[in-house]
């Protein structure tokens, strides 16, 4: 009898405590759909639900913000001027945000959270980011622990850039044994060396990772 009695304080305990969560969340977590009007343009509004970040809610409707660490906040790249709508400067942005920039209303997207209708400003090349699904050609050793990694772009697509450019990559979940890598003869030796066929990868999420834009010297 006593353990039922347990068993079941400890249900209502639970049940009592999601309640609570259910109801705060109803009450502080905004719903519904929002408007952004971006470059004072009322063609270029979105109506969006909320809840999600400026970033994200942007990449949803294929309007593509550079950043390099994929949302993390780290890398500071994915700057926008939020002029109506964003809320305060967060902790997070400040290392990455001067004083005088806070004042123009410049923000990082995937800080800002999407509550209410918003006014933001982007760069015009902005809208000519694009998103390509692409198949891997190679990915062969140039060293120990480096590979060239080698696209096919889609058919009739290609990448006009200047060097100093970069692009974003952006990879599946995954789950995968180095031992089924193809390595290079010549570096196999120092794979067995440290004994690298015992790792595994296991991504849960997506990963975003960039990479620079250059031309060797032979093209």
């Amino acid at each position: 009898m006593t353990v039922a009695v347990g068993v079941g304080m400890f249900i209502v305990v639970i049940l009592s405590l999601v309640a609570v969560l259910m109801v705060a969340k109803a009450k502080l977590v905004p719903s519904g759909e929002v408007t952004i009007l971006i470059n004072d343009d009322p063609d270029k509004a979105l109506k969006v639900p909320s809840g999600t970040t400026l970033l994200n809610t942007l990449s949803a409707n294929k309007i593509f913000i550079p950043s390099a660490c994929g949302g993390k906040g780290s890398c500071g790249v994915c700057t926008v001027h939020v002029h109506d709508g964003g809320g305060a400067l967060l902790p997070t942005e400040e290392s990455h945000i001067t004083r005088g920039q806070a004042r123009e209303g410049c923000r990082l997207a995937c800080q800002v959270k999407v509550k209410s209708d918003m006014s933001i400003e982007l760069e015009p090349e902005i809208f000519s980011v694009r998103k390509w699904t692409c198949t891997v050609r190679s990915n062969e050793n140039v060293a120990t622990f480096i590979k060239e990694f080698v696209l096919n772009l889609p058919e009739d697509e290609e990448v006009p850039f200047k060097a100093g450019g970069y692009i974003q990559i952006e990879c599946p979940p995954h789950v995968q044994d180095y031992k089924d890598f193809i390595i290079g003869e010549e570096y196999k030796a120092d794979w067995d060396n440290f004994n690298m066929w015992r790792y595994k990868s296991v991504v849960t999420e997506e990963v975003n990772r960039a990479y620079s834009m250059a031309n060797y010297p032979g093209e």
